[in-house]
């Protein structure tokens, strides 16, 4: 057996007993809030242009079927995950921003982590979706850093890789301790939003 062999074959052991040994909390990098039901709906579709010169972006939009109107804090989406294609299968490969990520990866309605704001930051600014109503609006890459259009930076891509598609997701908590009338407390992730082909590596 060689050198390298041993080695996986000793991690394949010990790897196992490291993460039994650790408690479940100190795995979990964040507060964890359940995905909301599916009486609140969270959209996307990729635009080319938002409007005339504003470069590319995307459309979204958030379904209130509830009996109570909900407030999130800006920017929504707090975060992006990017997929690419192969083969026949989407696989994860570059996230962005925070708030929306899935605890596990194989669990697509399961928990997702939250970003909690501290006391330091400025007020945020709300937006607010009617019991029974939608907002809609277009944001540009360049107005959201987490709209950047992540797998062309150098660590993900993959030789071959042209297909992407992206998922949109956000989960925000207040402060310790702060109250905030008709917050949003559970998480939003998008369906699959088509994505450009990504141009072919020179």
């Amino acid at each position: 057996m060689s050198s390298a062999q041993r080695t996986a074959a000793l991690l394949a052991v010990l790897l196992p007993l490291c993460f039994s040994a650790v408690g479940a909390a100190e795995l979990h990098p964040g507060p964890v809030v359940p995905l909301c039901s599916r009486s609140i709906v969270f959209t996307a579709s990729y635009l080319a242009q938002t409007h005339p010169g504003g470069g590319p972006g995307f459309l979204f939009r958030i379904e209130n079927h509830t009996a109570a109107p909900i407030r999130l804090a800006e920017p929504v989406p707090s975060s992006a995950h990017w997929y690419a294609r192969v083969g026949s299968k989407w696989l994860w490969r570059a996230s962005s921003g925070s708030g929306g990520s899935l605890v596990n990866a194989i669990q697509e309605r399961g928990p997702v982590f939250a970003y909690r704001a501290d006391d330091n930051g400025a007020d945020p600014q709300y937006l607010t979706v009617p019991a029974h109503g939608k907002y809609e609006w277009a944001a540009a890459e360049r107005d959201n850093p987490v709209l950047d259009y992540q797998p062309r930076c150098a660590h993900c891509n993959y030789p071959g890789e042209r297909d992407y598609k992206a998922v949109f997701a956000y989960a925000w908590l207040p402060p310790q301790g702060q109250s905030v009338p008709n917050l949003l407390r559970c998480g939003l992730r998008s369906n699959l939003v088509d994505m450009p082909p990504k141009p072919e590596a020179k």
